[in-house]
């Protein structure tokens, strides 16, 4: 998963957010109905990468989808791995 995440991140920073998506959401989709630990964070991932593309098409219902990201993203635990990039995606709020 860190492999995945890594690219994730990378993807975001570049602003290719549907493919940073598509990166996560091929590791969540397996886990959606597990209990896995990270699963609602990389739910919350792939909604920033949604929200962001979805502004980047000037779309209205993004603000929707950060809502959730943001909902999410207080699941996160001290774990700089992901701290660094939700850093990032504050910065770049759309």
């Amino acid at each position: 998963m860190t492999k995945a995440f890594e690219k994730f991140k990378s993807l975001i920073i570049q602003k290719q957010y549907y493919e940073a998506h598509e990166v996560l959401e091929e590791v969540w989709h397996p886990m959606r109905k597990s209990l896995h630990p990270d699963r609602d964070i990389i739910r919350g991932f792939i909604n920033a990468a949604v929200s962001l593309e979805l502004k980047k098409r000037d779309r209205d219902n993004y603000l929707k989808v950060w809502k959730t990201y943001e909902k999410h993203k207080q699941k996160i635990k001290h774990n700089e791995l992901y701290l660094d990039l939700v850093k990032f995606l504050d910065k770049n709020k759309p």
